[in-house]
């Protein structure tokens, strides 16, 4: 399916039936996707051309885990546009909810609907791969890193394995953290796209 199809169908869809997220913050979002028929996988991104991101507004919108970025990042070969991150953004539909659930908007953002956007997004990205190539290559443990126009950020995302423990990010035999770490949109992108 493609983003406009989605989006067409976003439109005119009553989310009503689908619950707020609980412990599992993205099972509104594979509710959604089911509901458009859009299967649930692990593709880089959701649509054919595209990504599906929903969100509650006021929280920070998760965009992709770190630890399948680092090579993008340290190998130091791959630019924003064709990075992993890059990629999951270059064109998201992002369907926006209350704390309470209520469906608040939905948006498609792209590079030619707003270009700036962009160019801000692929500095945030520099800036953080950066820091990254830094840590790997000084033995530093990676802290949260937010970018310098406030819309990227990497920090912790993990859950504790049966045992108590976590999951370290490990890159070619070097730890870069105790436990894994993702990409972020920061939550006031979300309060500023859905107004």
């Amino acid at each position: 399916m493609k983003i406009l199809q989605a989006y067409g169908k976003l439109k005119v869809t009553d989310f009503c039936g689908f619950g707020k997220p609980k412990k599992n913050k993205g099972a509104r979002g594979q509710l959604i996707e089911l509901a458009l028929g859009i299967p649930n996988n692990n593709k880089l991104i959701d649509l054919d051309d595209g990504e599906l991101k929903t969100f509650t507004v006021g929280e920070s919108i998760s965009v992709t885990s770190l630890k399948h970025c680092l090579s993008d990042i340290i190998d130091g070969t791959v630019e924003f546009e064709d990075s992993k991150v890059g990629q999951k953004l270059a064109q998201t539909i992002y369907v926006g909810f209350t704390r309470d659930n209520d469906h608040v908007g939905t948006k498609i953002v792209n590079d030619e609907l707003d270009p700036q956007h962009y160019q801000r997004l692929a500095e945030d990205y520099g800036y953080i791969a950066a820091n990254i190539k830094v840590a790997y290559s000084s033995g530093i443990e990676l802290h949260t890193i937010t970018g310098p126009n406030n819309l990227l950020q990497i920090r912790t995302k993990a859950s504790k394995k049966k045992d108590g423990t976590y999951t370290p990010l490990i890159f070619n035999g070097v730890q870069l953290k105790d436990k894994y770490m993702a990409f972020y949109l920061l939550a006031s992108f979300g309060k500023q796209i859905i107004k």
